[in-house]
């Protein structure tokens, strides 16, 4: 459990730190030379990078903590088993992304959220889809289901594990959603299936499918309302 506490701990000061080298070097780009440091803040095309970057180092903490004394490599200790068939986890993603927005009609998600900013532009919200179905579902389920959830599994068993790994992952998104309980809620239903899967399956990279199928649906969904990411201004 320690070695979780403290990969959490450097991802978030990895995110910071690297955000915040970030927008003091884009902010010396023309482009954005105008923009107050909150709005590079919300700018895609410059926080995606930074946060792929983040990611990328914590990835690398995870393979250290998890080789050190482990003879086996780190996707096999993490379950990272690609199914013979994907297309079906894809469609499963799918399907759960339906159900939820099903769901959602009868909740109070609020109108306008933080991550609504994100979508401004064409090119911000192609960049934000290419991160939210690709890069986004890999790394969270590789932390979350492959890390995380096995530490939880053995000290408490699956069904407490897989409701603390899902408070956690909604958490993790708080910012994004205004801290409003309703789409908090629907990303804890949303953990619990993912974690599901990767209990069923004994595979992150099933849940990982799932999940980009989820979002895939999600991404599309907006792809049609703004016939292409071209009239952004539909979702204001």
């Amino acid at each position: 459990m320690v070695e979780v506490v403290l990969v959490a701990a450097f991802s978030l000061i990895a995110v910071v730190m690297v955000s915040g080298v970030t927008i003091v070097f884009v902010h010396a780009v023309p482009r954005w030379r105008h923009l107050t440091m909150a709005q590079l803040a919300a700018e895609p095309l410059a926080m995606i990078p930074a946060q792929t970057v983040a990611d990328v180092l914590t990835l690398f903490l995870m393979m250290l903590i998890v080789q050190r004394g482990n003879s086996e490599s780190f996707w096999a200790a993490v379950k990272w088993r690609w199914p013979v068939n994907a297309f079906p986890y894809l469609i499963a993603g799918l399907g759960l992304s339906l159900l939820v927005q099903i769901g959602s009609s009868v909740l109070p998600i609020p109108k306008s959220l933080p991550i609504d900013e994100f979508f401004k532009t064409t090119h911000s919200a192609w960049t934000l889809a290419v991160f939210g179905i690709f890069v986004a579902p890999f790394f969270e389920e590789v932390f979350f289901r492959g890390f995380f959830y096995p530490v939880l599994y053995r000290r408490i068993g699956f069904f407490a594990a897989m409701v603390v790994n899902s408070l956690l992952f909604a958490f993790v998104h708080e910012g994004q959603l205004a801290r409003a309980w309703a789409p908090l809620l629907v990303l804890f239903i949303v953990g619990c299936a993912l974690t599901y899967v990767r209990k069923k399956t004994q595979s992150v990279s099933a849940s990982f499918l799932v999940h980009a199928g989820y979002n895939a649906f999600l991404f599309g969904m907006i792809f049609v309302a703004t016939s292409g990411f071209r009239h952004m201004e539909k979702l204001r």
